[in-house]
């Protein structure tokens, strides 16, 4: 999912830019693509 709203990856401390990717990691929480802890589930 891309980002629509500015923040900051809980992971790696790095802001996350609108548009950049992101996906949620084990914690429920916003981070960077890279950054996520989970497999990716796409189809």
């Amino acid at each position: 999912m891309k980002a629509r709203f500015p923040g900051k990856c809980v992971e790696c401390g790095e802001a996350i830019k609108v548009g950049k990717e992101i996906l949620k990691n084990s914690k429920e929480q916003w981070v960077h693509a890279a950054c996520s802890d989970l497999e990716d589930e796409l189809p």
